[in-house]
């Protein structure tokens, strides 16, 4: 039998599996879906158990596909939405759901942190990060203060996909990465920061046993699991990554030069740095993040609702489209990319801000809210759809702009990843509004479950390095600017920069309505 890895994603929406041979082929994947609960309105969680229900069906499906073709599992990679707070009991048994990445709540416990540490300047000195709602360590001092009748008994933390981990293989492990981003962590040492810690009275056995790279063997899948799962011998598991990171790198930003923005649920635009490229990150607006790339950063801002502002126009306003998308027996998607390419870029003077659960970059504020602006009595469907495409592009932009400002890095390529990238009409717009060349490589559409499978194939030496893997991926989509539409785009990009700030009273006063 041949040799393959698999990469596990645990995402937001669902949980992917991808099968890679040494041939870099994908040879099998599946996914399948679970809710999310918002229990009041900027809350966010998810039941970890339905996370380990999920993987098991798919990777059972999974590995019967690959015994059928004669290939055996010889290590598995993890990936997963960062951020997550999955707290467990001293037995291992969950304590209550997990609070997502997206989750606002804890506004009040981010500010607090700053004030105890001494300021944004005295944090940014500790972690090279700043503070906001949807990063773990706030979520940790909510439930200390909210549920402490749960927090008494809890004895350990994990990230979404170290609780896959932890049911492989039974062991407390994460990655710098996912590490990263619980915003507990030194990144420029690449270790838990403790004097943060005990600034804020965490314990440090509450945080996962050890800390690995991305490619490192973090443990073997036990005897039990590998019976459930019909696997055999010995399954490593690698340290894995959080999922923007792993996307960044694997989508294409290995170096300081290739930029890279993923359209998933949420929107992340970003680049690989070295040594020589970090800097402090002053208002700790960006995230500084350990990358999968061993030596390196991944340097990185991300808006909370991009593709997920695209599901949202699904879920709530396209009955006719999903009608028309069942009886053409094709993606709803494509049906909203159809009357997207139907207007015209503009989208007839209405502007789109994708601010539905609020947002972390380039505006960090829980409060913000999605609006529609310049709306008339001729604006069509057509437009009001083609305006959330140009909305999250251009927030995207600002993004990169301060990207560029802080790095003061050459940036000579930018790639596209995620499933905005499969969109024809949506590269053709990011190459506008951008005004460059975008390129989507390989598998890109693939998402953070080829990366994971990649630092699998790594840790088990089927490559020497992620870097090696990902300068053999073909480019498969490349699209130019129009000049007119760029040249129009930059005129409407302005209005939309001064959008915010000229609404962010209102956000202020719509939150505290009752």
């Amino acid at each position: 039998m041949e040799e393959c890895v698999i990469g596990i994603d645990v995402g937001t929406t669902g949980c992917k599996v991808l099968a890679l041979s040494r041939e870099l082929q994908v040879i099998g994947e599946r996914s399948m879906g679970y809710q999310t609960s918002t229990p009041r309105p900027g809350w966010s969680e998810q039941e970890p158990e339905d996370w380990w229900k999920t993987l098991k069906t798919v990777l059972t499906e999974l590995n019967e596909e690959l015994a059928l073709k004669r290939y055996e599992v010889v290590s598995m990679g993890l990936t997963g939405q960062m951020h997550g707070l999955v707290l467990l009991s001293e037995d291992g048994r969950v304590l209550r759901p997990c609070i997502m990445w997206n989750d606002q709540r804890n506004s009040k416990q981010c500010q607090d942190i700053i004030r105890k540490v001494g300021g944004l300047d005295k944090l940014v000195e500790l972690i090279n990060n700043g503070i906001l709602p949807g990063y773990t360590v706030g979520k940790i001092l909510w439930v200390a203060e909210q549920e402490p009748e749960i927090f008494k008994k809890a004895r350990k933390f994990l990230n979404p996909k170290d609780y896959i981990r932890f049911r492989l293989t039974g062991d407390f492990v994460t990655d710098v990465s996912d590490a990263s981003g619980t915003h507990m962590f030194d990144v420029r040492n690449r270790r838990w920061c403790e004097e943060l810690l005990n600034i804020l009275d965490i314990p440090i056995n509450l945080l996962p046993d050890r800390v690995v790279e991305s490619s490192e063997i973090s443990g073997y899948i036990s005897k039990n699991v590998l019976e459930e799962l019909k696997l055999r011998g010995n399954v490593s598991v690698v340290g894995g990554g959080g999922d923007a990171v792993l996307q960044l790198a694997s989508s294409g930003s290995i170096d300081p030069a290739k930029l890279c923005i993923l359209i998933g649920t949420s929107g992340v635009v970003g680049l690989t740095i070295t040594e020589k490229e970090y800097f402090k990150n002053m208002d700790g607006l960006l995230q500084v993040y350990c990358n999968v790339i061993p030596a390196t950063w991944s340097v990185f801002g991300c808006m909370l609702s991009a593709g997920g502002s695209l599901e949202w126009v699904k879920n709530n306003l396209s009955d006719s489209e999903e009608a028309v998308a069942r009886w053409l027996n094709t993606s709803i998607f494509n049906i909203l990319d159809g009357e997207c390419e139907a207007s015209t870029p503009g989208s007839g003077g209405v502007f789109f801000l994708p601010f539905l659960t609020g947002e972390r970059a380039p505006y960090p504020d829980p409060n913000a809210r999605g609006v529609f602006i310049g709306l008339s009595y001729k604006t069509r469907k057509n437009e009001i759809v083609r305006s959330i495409y140009e909305g999250v592009t251009f927030n995207l932009r600002v993004i990169e702009e301060i990207l560029r400002q802080n790095t003061k890095t050459r940036i000579k390529e930018v790639y596209l990843s995620g499933g905005g990238a499969a969109s024809k009409i949506w590269r053709r717009i990011f190459s506008d509004i951008f005004g460059t060349k975008v390129k989507v490589l390989q598998y890109s559409e693939k998402g953070g479950s080829l990366g994971a499978a990649i630092l699998a194939g790594v840790g088990v030496k089927f490559w020497s390095s992620f870097m090696e893997v990902v300068k053999k991926l073909k480019v498969v989509y490349e699209e130019e600017p129009n000049e007119q539409n760029r040249i129009k785009y930059d005129k409407y990009y302005q209005v939309y920069k001064n959008l915010y700030s000229i609404m962010k009273p209102v956000f202020e006063m719509i939150a505290v309505l009752p």
